[in-house]
């Protein structure tokens, strides 16, 4: 099981035997859950941070967030 993909695992908590098997199997999917969970670490980061820009980025990391987890059922919804 990678680390590294924990996020996604959480999120679609039915799919985690799919997910690990994908993983292993597609170099471009772990990038995606890879890229996903960069994303939310740094969602977390910013919703704590008092710093005048964390508004903008927490909004952005939503939508990166959003655009991956699309991008992610897809590839899930193929297999």
């Amino acid at each position: 099981m990678n680390d590294k993909a924990h996020h996604i695992r959480e999120r679609f908590p039915d799919k985690s035997h799919i997910i690990d098997l994908l993983i292993l199997e597609d170099a471009e999917f772990l990038a995606l859950c890879e890229d996903y969970d960069a994303c939310v670490d740094a969602l977390h980061y910013w919703a704590k941070s008092k710093a005048s820009e964390a508004e903008t980025r927490v909004n952005e990391y939503r939508t990166l967030i959003e655009e991956l987890e699309e991008e992610i059922t897809q590839v899930l919804a193929a297999v």
